[in-house]
């Protein structure tokens, strides 16, 4: 069985807890979260794993495993936690304190993942939502890939899937707001 040493004195867990809202601690480790999720096979420690390294203040392990990247916080884990915790929550916590610290795995498949967000924020930043087109040229650009999907484009377009230009969403000011407020959240230490 595992102990939980220096369980008064947890860094990492408190700032987990606290960037997450949920209680890691509740967890009891049932793995009914690692049964549900569609992509714990493709992560190298499962969600209930990583619940048990943050208990045990193992933060380089969180870190360097690919799984909080992997999540794709569909939920599906929380909906049959018994303990009601918010898997997504925590695993994006761990994710985000990874980048603060700028610690995360030198995985291509996580550098792909990282890209992908950063693309996608700065898309929804500049035109309040995702402007597809641009996102999958700038997203192929910095991938390397050029043509990927290139063939698909036409296609798209002409059924109208694809906006050959971006709308601006109509409400950029509260857009502007949630992101400064974002900011002045992210400023404040954990």
């Amino acid at each position: 069985m595992i102990k939980l040493n220096n369980l008064h004195h947890n860094p990492f867990l408190e700032a987990v807890n606290k960037k997450s809202g949920a209680d890691v601690l509740d967890c009891y480790q049932c793995g009914k979260c690692v049964a549900t999720c569609p992509v714990s096979s493709h992560m190298d420690i499962t969600p209930r794993q990583i619940m048990q390294y943050i208990k045990l203040n193992q933060k380089t392990q969180v870190y360097m495993a690919n799984s909080t990247w992997f999540c794709l916080t569909c939920s599906s884990c929380s909906a049959r936690c018994p303990r009601e915790i918010e898997i997504p929550s925590v695993m994006e916590a761990c994710r985000h304190l990874a980048i603060e610290e700028n610690v995360y795995p030198n995985s291509p498949k996580v550098k792909e993942i990282k890209r992908f967000h950063e693309i996608f924020i700065d898309m929804v930043k500049k035109y309040g939502k995702l402007y597809e087109l641009r996102m999958m040229a700038e997203y192929n650009i910095r991938s390397g890939n050029f043509f990927k999907d290139i063939a698909l484009a036409p296609a798209a377009l002409f059924k109208g899937k694809l906006k050959l230009f971006p709308e601006k969403s109509k409400n950029m000011k509260a857009i502007d707001k949630m992101f400064k407020m974002a900011e002045e959240l992210d400023k404040v230490k954990v």
